[in-house]
């Protein structure tokens, strides 16, 4: 659920940047001389931005992109300047890299990121520059197969005066389908970035012979993929990796942020070290992300964090200790009953051959404090709670102490 309104807000968000663009597309006429230079070259403004970026945050996915949109623009707007004759640009060079642009973001989707500098971020920048170079290669050498390819006519009706041609379309429609089935299927925020972005390279080429038009659009798939450095860079920053929850950061911006009257719990998971010396780091970490997917659903306005290890901390903005307990007490009950479904080792060398799938329970054990007299600050507070867990330990775990 958390993933589809996430999706669901980055949709909106680019049909609003796409509307935007349409809208300023319809006013460029009307643009007074600054407005128009600027227009031109935001694109190129963005870009820049966007690369000074993603060195910064060693997003080398992203990099590719970008600078694989900036060569595009490059050779859109300043192709005269390679001495290409008109008849070679527009029969071969422009409806080859104009299809190469998608299948190229569909390829980058798919990487592992490596970083930039690494040795496999520099084989792939390498690769690219090559690729260009083999590509101009094909263009200026007139092959009448390879234009013959390019401008096959899959059906007949399609329209004559369009801008791109039927393999370019087939090219951005099978991106397009290889993209969204990949960002569903895997919940990839990233790949729902990349639908906005071909979407808006897709519209750019219907106003190639506009300058501005297209560097308005192209600006918008800029933008996008800023939007997806920044989210990369908040979520290293201010969520818990395993987890997928708010980390210790988070937990203290959101700490100082809380008014008069708040609680506080602390959280820990019964013999964690036990469990996973016997079952094993790997069982462990599913544990603890099924730990976390419960405390995500804590009612009553409480909001989880992950302290550290195996330690939890939920804010409880606006409540006293009396509201948040019955939640916390909803909320261990039904951590105990979420079980982990273990799969039976395989090993041939087993002593004991077991079958099938062993389910797996542990329990939680939550302290819990709220702002008084003699806890006046957050961190006080905290340590309350830190305090409360100890005497849940002592009462015999898998309880609520305050």
């Amino acid at each position: 659920m958390k993933f589809f309104n996430k999706s669901i807000f980055l949709h909106i968000t680019y049909i609003a940047i796409l509307l935007g663009c349409y809208f300023l597309t319809k006013k460029a006429p009307s643009f007074a001389p600054p407005v128009m230079l600027i227009a031109q070259y935001s694109s190129y403004m963005v870009f820049g931005l966007g690369i000074i970026l993603s060195i910064r945050f060693n997003q080398g996915r992203v990099f590719l992109i970008i600078v694989l949109l900036t060569l595009f623009q490059l050779f859109l707007n300043y192709h005269m300047q390679l001495k290409i004759d008109a008849a070679t640009y527009s029969q071969v060079l422009f409806p080859l890299i104009c299809m190469l642009v998608p299948l190229h973001i569909a390829a980058f989707s798919q990487l592992k990121e490596k970083g930039i500098f690494s040795l496999w971020g520099k084989l792939r920048i390498s690769l690219l520059l090559v690729e260009l170079f083999v590509i101009y290669q094909i263009g200026v050498s007139s092959n009448s197969l390879i234009q013959d390819i390019l401008n096959y006519k899959l059906i007949d009706i399609f329209p004559e005066k369009i801008a791109i041609n039927q393999i370019t379309l087939l090219a951005f429609i099978l991106t397009l389908v290889f993209i969204i089935a990949k960002a569903y299927v895997k919940n990839s925020a990233f790949d729902i970035r990349l639908v906005g972005v071909t979407v808006s390279v897709f519209i750019a080429q219907f106003f190639v012979h506009d300058r501005i038009s297209v560097s308005i659009y192209l600006c918008a798939a800029g933008l996008m993929l800023l939007i997806s450095i920044l989210e990369d860079s908040y979520s290293m920053a201010y969520l818990d990796e395993l987890t997928a929850i708010p980390s210790r950061r988070a937990l203290k911006e959101d700490m100082m942020k809380l008014g008069n009257k708040y609680t506080i719990a602390m959280i820990d998971i019964d013999f964690f070290k036990k469990f996973n010396d016997k079952y094993g780091h790997d069982v462990g970490d599913d544990v603890l992300k099924l730990v976390a997917s419960n405390l995500m659903q804590v009612t009553g306005g409480g909001k989880a964090f992950r302290y550290g290890g195996e330690e939890f901390t939920i804010l409880f903005p606006g409540k006293s200790i009396h509201d948040a307990i019955p939640h916390l007490e909803n909320l261990r009950k039904q951590v105990s009953k979420s079980g982990y479904t273990r799969k039976a080792s395989k090993g041939k060398n087993s002593k004991s051959k077991q079958r099938g799938s062993a389910q797996l329970f542990v329990n939680i054990s939550i302290g819990v404090c709220e702002k008084n007299s003699i806890y006046k600050t957050p961190n006080d507070v905290l340590k309350g709670a830190d305090k409360a867990l100890y005497r849940a330990k002592n009462k015999g775990r898998n309880c609520v102490s305050k």
